[in-house]
């Protein structure tokens, strides 16, 4: 069972999303910021992350650059959502961009593939 971290402070998004996901049969953890997700991470490697670009406390810009730093997690496919657009200097980090509101089918699809593909 492959295992999906959501990093989201929104509650209303947390719960749609891991709803879907886990009636897809996929492992979901949760976390509302990036220092929470950090924790979650370590406790149960993910084998996917999605994040929001903007929480309070660590945002996911942040979390990204600090998961990705460490070798054991580098690897991990990561997806940035946001309700903005993306700045063209963070295009190439990441490996996916949703902006929000996001289809249930568009992330979906994006999970899958990224999962395929690693």
């Amino acid at each position: 069972m492959k295992t999906i971290l959501i990093v989201e402070d929104e509650p209303i998004i947390v719960t749609a999303w891991k709803r879907v996901l886990q009636l897809e049969g996929y492992l979901v953890l949760t976390a509302i910021n990036g220092h929470q997700a950090l924790f979650s991470a370590n406790g149960r490697k993910p084998d996917l992350i999605i994040t929001d670009r903007s929480m309070p406390i660590a945002g996911g810009v942040e979390f990204f650059r600090h998961i990705k730093s460490g070798p054991e997690f580098s690897r991990i496919p990561v997806i940035l959502t946001s309700s903005e657009k993306l700045d063209h200097s963070d295009a190439g980090e990441w490996d996916s961009f949703l902006i929000k509101p996001v289809p249930m089918d568009t992330l979906l699809g994006m999970v899958r593939r990224l999962l395929n593909a690693h």
